[in-house]
């Protein structure tokens, strides 16, 4: 049997894995939640035309519209960008740094009027994920700062 809890309290959780311990199973919790830190680890594991989907949606507080990632003319394609997330996603459960099923970050929308030529309109995230994603961003940005300070310092720069 497998019991899937979503959207409950930890300690309703708590109780109901120990009641169900004293009933013989074997109840094993899996955190399937983005963290910063799992957030940052995602992050660090994408090709910067992912990230920056992410960040532009953690930055319009869960929702990047497609004219913003398709260049100044408009004509770049958004085939393949959050791919990149899902297989991401997936290695990172594969290497065990999250558990298997976790949530994409950002989903792409499609116009609802025309169902038969599926151009992404933009990009989703989930409410709750913006304050993750945005942190998971900063964390990221300060480390990249830090190391081109290093980098000019053992270069004898400024």
């Amino acid at each position: 049997m497998r019991l899937v809890l979503e959207g409950v309290s930890e300690a309703l959780a708590r109780e109901l894995f120990a009641l169900l311990g004293r009933h013989g199973a074997a109840p094993v919790l899996q955190d399937a939640q983005w963290t910063v830190t799992r957030a940052a680890q995602l992050l660090r594991d994408l090709p910067a035309t992912a990230v920056q989907i992410i960040r532009l949606a953690a930055e319009g507080e869960g929702w990047v519209a497609s004219e913003h990632l398709r260049g100044p003319d408009g004509s770049e394609s958004l085939r393949g960008r959050s791919g990149a997330i899902t297989k991401a996603v997936n290695r990172g459960a594969a290497k065990k740094r999250w558990p298997v099923g976790m949530p994409q970050p950002v989903e792409a929308q499609y116009d609802p009027e025309n169902p038969s030529y599926q151009r992404t309109t933009g990009y989703v995230m989930n409410e709750d994920l913006v304050p993750v994603f945005k942190a998971a961003l900063a964390r990221i940005d300060r480390e990249a700062a830090e190391l081109a300070t290093a980098t000019v310092t053992a270069e004898g720069g400024a």
